[in-house]
């Protein structure tokens, strides 16, 4: 999600922005918004990429399983197993 908000940044024009938006948001403007959100998305992921799974340590699990699920993203596999109770979820 990152880098397509990123690509839309470097490659869209967003004319169209400021008629819909009443001209209250410029494009650059606009721009600089999905910027900012691209980069926090990127920090997000990577901060969930160091937090790993023991998936394969799992023995509730097929082997085709096992492999299907650390295919995921990281964030995509812990919503799963947290989904079906194979992983605790974080008390806030």
């Amino acid at each position: 999600m990152a880098e397509l908000l990123r690509y839309l940044c470097d490659h869209e024009e967003f004319l169209s922005i400021e008629k819909l938006l009443g001209g209250d948001v410029s494009a650059g403007e606009a721009k600089a918004v999905l910027r900012e959100l691209s980069t926090e998305l990127a920090k997000e992921a990577a901060s969930e990429a160091k937090t790993s799974y023991d998936v394969k340590g799992c023995k509730n699990l097929s082997k085709s399983s096992k492999n299907i699920i650390s295919s995921l993203s990281p964030r995509e596999e812990k919503s799963l197993l947290t989904a079906f109770g194979l992983i605790e979820k974080k008390q806030s």
